[in-house]
């Protein structure tokens, strides 16, 4: 688990830092919602300290509740950006699911161990929720631009917006 931890926690980091270079610079890193790729990094950022603890922790609760964070994590993010950068994501959080399985099988206290990964699985994906929520609301409109957009609202249902001449004019519902 020692090693398979540290492997995810560097290939998570290498994923992040391409798709940050990859949104600032090659798709030139303007969006009127400017707080979405900074969650997703810090989000990912945060999976590979997961992993990296869950690596490095001594036997525990803790480590199952790590590993269980990261494994969730990657596995819903993954599946959520699988068009674009999910698949190494889901990849990685099947390797680390497999090793929270094994792990919590031989840990002497199953239910503790169960319900520390339950536990760190489930923070790990109300984090996620809270942050696409929050994030995808929080809209930028350039001055003189306009533009439109919207989404399901992940949380809150579905919306739509038209930025123009710096305001945004925000529509809830179908």
């Amino acid at each position: 688990m020692r090693r398979l931890g540290l492997i995810v926690a560097g290939v998570v980091a290498t994923v992040d830092v391409l798709y940050v270079w990859y949104i600032g610079f090659v798709q030139g890193g303007t969006s009127d919602q400017p707080w979405r790729v900074p969650f997703v990094a810090s989000y990912l950022g945060a999976l590979a300290i997961c992993a990296v603890l869950s690596a490095t922790v001594s036997e525990g609760f803790w480590r199952v509740a790590f590993a269980g964070a990261s494994a969730s994590g990657l596995l819903v993010l993954g599946f959520f950006t699988l068009f674009s950068i999910g698949l190494p994501l889901v990849i990685l959080g099947l390797l680390v699911a497999a090793v929270l399985v094994r792990a919590t099988k031989s840990a002497t206290r199953r239910g503790i161990a169960a319900g520390a990964s339950i536990a760190g699985a489930l923070a790990s994906v109300l984090v996620l929720f809270a942050g696409i929520g929050i994030t995808e609301r929080i809209i930028a409109c350039p001055p003189g631009a306009v533009s439109g957009g919207g989404g399901g609202g992940l949380l809150s249902g579905p919306y739509s917006y038209t930025c123009q001449n710096g305001r945004a004019i925000v529509t809830y519902g179908p």
